[in-house]
């Protein structure tokens, strides 16, 4: 290849720098498929979800422990148990707020960069251009899983994170051993969740993986 003549020919140097562009800023994701890195500005977003799911886990762990403990194992003297399982629901609740959050964000970052991508595309030739909205689409497809399996965790979540509340706001007045059976049957049904929630953060982890290429 003559360097001279790619470098004098301006229509070539635009092919080649935009071809450049198209692969820096593509990602092809379909299902579970391995997958080019995305741009900084969503990777960052992604880690940072990635990062408040398994946190989230953790809590949702705990919390269903100091559940389970409460009911099943109680003592003596009650008030250190229901003291510890108030806390971790408002810990669990602030770290669901703060998903919330940070995934609308992450949403709306994700929407203008795509939106960016077609803008750019538009300014190519027909066959680069016709190669970028395949893998735009692509992307905006993984982006899309990962929406549905979100939703998919909020349906799990969002009934057992209300129990859990009602529990918590209950127990605030009345710590007597009393008051612990009274609420006994909605801990059993918030904990009836507990697995169903652990799998649909899993899933949304693996998904993230993905769109991360395995990082």
């Amino acid at each position: 290849m003559n360097h001279k003549n790619t470098l004098s020919n301006p229509v070539t140097l635009i092919h080649t720098f935009m071809a450049m562009l198209v692969a820096a800023l593509g990602v092809g994701l379909a299902g579970c498929a391995t997958t080019s890195e995305l741009p900084p500005q969503i990777t960052r977003d992604l880690g940072e979800l990635r990062a408040q799911l398994l946190q989230g886990k953790a809590q949702v762990q705990t919390t269903c422990n100091a559940a389970r403990d409460l009911t099943q194992r109680p003592q003596a003297q009650m008030e250190p148990q229901v003291a510890t399982l108030v806390r971790d629901i408002a810990a669990l609740g602030d770290l669901a707020t703060n998903h919330r959050q940070q995934f609308t964000t992450a949403e709306e970052r994700a929407d203008a960069y795509f939106a960016h991508w077609d803008k750019q595309m538009s300014q190519l030739s027909a066959d680069l251009a016709e190669k970028g909205r395949e893998r735009r689409v692509e992307s905006m497809e993984s982006f899309a899983e990962l929406r549905a399996r979100t939703q998919e965790l909020k349906k799990e979540f969002r009934p057992f994170m209300l129990s859990l509340l009602e529990v918590s706001r209950y127990l605030q007045t009345d710590t007597t051993a009393a008051g612990v059976q009274v609420v006994t049957p909605r801990i059993k049904a918030a904990l009836k969740y507990e697995n169903a929630i652990m799998e649909k953060i899993d899933a949304d982890i693996a998904q993230i993986d993905a769109m991360r290429g395995g990082k």
